[in-house]
C-alpha cells in the first residue's frame, strides 16, 4: 500500500471511530466500542480494500482478501456457520471472474503463471502475475526499470542478481497466500514500505553507504503470507 492510500485509509477510520463515540455522547446509540467481537477482521478487510484501489494491484488477490475478512467477520457474530461451507465457493467464484476479467486487461499485464516470463523491451513496466501458479522473471543482463508483482496462492522470485539498475526504480508486491522472492545486486539502497496481515516482511538485504546509488523503492502488501529480500 502506497504512503497515499495508507493515509486515506487510517483518515477515514479515525473519522468512523470519533462518529461513533461521537453519536455516543449525544445519546443517539446506546453503546460504541471499537472492540466490538470480531473487531480483528478489519485488519484483513482494510489492506483488501487498499489493494483493489492500487494501480497495478491484481484484483482477484483483493477481492480473495476482503472476502475471507467478510466472512470472518460474518462468522464471529454468528451470522454464518461453518466458514469453510462458504470461503472455498466464494474463492471458486472469484477465481473465475478474474479469468474473464484477465481477459480484458492490459496487453502490457503478462500471463506468466507457471513460467518464466517474457521481459518486455520498450520501457514499459510489466506486471507479474500468478494464481495457483509461480512466476519467476529474470532479469541478468538486462537494464531493470520496476516492475509490480501480483502473487495469489503460488510463489514469486524476482531475480535482480545479475540486472543493471542505474536509477532509483519502483518495486511494487501485492501477495495473499504466497510466498515472494526479491533477490537485489550489490550496490543499491532498499526504501522499504509494508502494510501485512497475517503476514510479514523479511528484508536480509545490506543496503550500501556509498552516496548516490540507486534506491530501490519497495511496497509491499502482503496478507497469509511472506516476502523475503535478499
Amino acid at each position: 500500500m502506497n504512503k497515499k492510500a495508507f493515509s486515506v485509509i487510517a483518515g477515514l477510520i479515525v473519522i468512523c471511530i470519533g462518529i461513533g463515540y461521537g453519536l455516543a455522547a449525544f445519546g443517539i446509540i446506546d453503546h460504541f466500542t471499537i472492540f466490538f467481537k470480531g473487531w480483528w477482521t478489519i485488519f484483513i478487510i482494510l489492506p483488501g480494500v487498499a489493494m483493489l484501489f492500487t494501480r497495478g494491484s491484481n484484483k482477484f488477490v483483493s477481492l480473495c482478501v476482503i472476502t475471507i475478512g467478510v466472512v470472518l467477520l460474518l462468522h464471529q457474530n454468528d451470522v454464518l456457520g461453518n466458514v469453510k461451507n462458504y470461503i472455498i465457493p466464494a474463492l471458486i467464484i472469484l477465481f473465475g471472474i478474474s479469468i474473464i476479467l484477465n481477459a480484458f486487461t492490459s496487453k502490457k499485464k503478462l500471463n506468466t503463471t507457471f513460467v518464466v516470463p517474457e521481459i518486455p523491451d520498450d520501457g514499459s513496466i510489466p506486471v507479474f502475475e500468478a494464481s495457483f501458479g509461480e512466476v519467476k522473471p529474470d532479469y541478468s543482463g538486462r537494464e531493470f526499470d520496476g516492475c509490480s508483482m501480483d502473487i495469489t496462492f503460488g510463489g514469486g522470485t524476482l531475480d535482480l542478481r545479475r540486472a543493471t539498475i542505474s536509477k532509483d526504480v519502483n518495486i511494487t508486491v501485492n501477495t495473499a497466500f504466497s510466498g515472494v522472492e526479491i533477490l537485489l545486486p550489490a550496490g543499491c539502497r532498499v526504501d522499504l514500505q509494508t502494510s501485512a496481515s497475517f503476514g510479514g516482511v523479511d528484508n536480509k538485504y545490506i543496503s550500501s553507504d556509498m552516496p548516490d546509488v540507486p534506491v530501490v523503492h519497495i511496497y509491499v502488501t502482503v496478507s497469509f503470507g511472506g516476502v523475503n529480500i535478499k
